[in-house]
């Protein structure tokens, strides 16, 4: 069972901008969709249960582990995600992972959390609307795809100690877009005359998707540093003293570039960032990196 919070309009002010032409402004559509998820009460949900009791047990000094593999396993779809991320090529060791216990094994269980993180939340990411149903496949590639490129950042620039704290990060950053994307869907549900183009929905949700992200996870009670990430990533010139903000960022960049994105831009230069420079980041790291996402997002699709 999950807990949930719901974000209203009242703490996610928008600065109301004209229309152009006459045209609907997005800013429009973005007070609607506040307002409607106030009126509907529209939540997302926080962490499951399952991801929160299995995280727990990576700060203890000692743990069960037939505990921990009955938690994972008490779900058969869940311990076929957490498998399969296992073996992909940011994880995966000379043979296939088999079992939950040999993951935990290999991989150590706090890389075992992550991926069960990642696995609970993958069920985030549904829509009705056809439109909006792409949208999510997209972000949820994104996201998780964001995600094991922040962790094995952290790994390569020797921070091995924030690979937890980015993983989650980079993993929220854009929970922005999914509260924004729900609601929208709802909308939709409910006015089946009235449509709204992808293209709007993609500039509305871009604009407005740092701040609402930082809101939603200040609802949750989540740690500053995830409320700034969420905020800060596309920020022109963010805290270049954050070293977890600068390796989601350049995680978010080579997601963009390797075409994990609503918006990919495969001409961007990965060692002309300025998150690369700060890091240390090699020419030579960059290029693997690259490989490992071409490889993951074509085993996402």
């Amino acid at each position: 069972m999950t807990s949930s919070l719901s974000v209203n309009a009242s703490t996610l002010t928008a600065r109301p901008e004209p229309a152009v032409d006459g045209a609907v402004s997005e800013l429009s559509l973005l007070d609607q969709a506040l307002a409607f998820a106030e009126e509907k009460k529209i939540t997302l949900p926080v962490f499951s249960d399952v991801a929160i009791k299995v995280q727990k047990a990576t700060k203890e000094e000692t743990y069960d582990i037939s505990q921990i593999e009955k938690a994972i396993e008490s779900d058969p779809a869940l311990v076929a995600e957490v498998l399969r991320a296992a073996n992909s090529a940011f994880f995966g060791g000379l043979s296939e992972v088999a079992s939950i216990k040999a993951a935990i094994l290999r991989l150590g269980l706090q890389r075992v959390a992550n991926l069960v993180l990642l696995a609970t939340e993958k069920s985030r990411y549904t829509a009705t609307s056809p439109g909006i149903v792409e949208m999510m496949k997209t972000l949820w590639t994104h996201a998780s795809a964001c995600a094991m490129a922040a962790e094995w950042i952290a790994r390569k620039v020797r921070y091995p100690h924030l690979g937890e704290t980015v993983f989650i990060g980079a993993l929220v950053h854009d929970i922005g877009k999914l509260f924004l994307l729900r609601v929208l869907d709802q909308m939709t549900a409910e006015n089946r005359d009235s449509t709204v183009s992808p293209e709007l929905i993609a500039e509305v949700i871009g604009k407005a998707h740092p701040e609402v992200g930082h809101r939603l996870l200040e609802s949750w009670n989540l740690p500053e540093l995830y409320r700034v990430i969420a905020r800060d990533h596309h920020m022109d010139a963010p805290d270049p003293t954050s070293v977890a903000l600068q390796i989601v960022r350049l995680a978010n960049h080579a997601c963009t570039k390797a075409g994990a994105s609503m918006h990919p831009d495969p001409s961007m230069v990965l060692g002309a960032m300025p998150e690369a420079s700060l890091l240390g980041l090699s020419d030579v790291a960059i290029a693997e990196l690259e490989i490992l996402l071409e490889d993951l997002i074509e085993r996402a699709d």
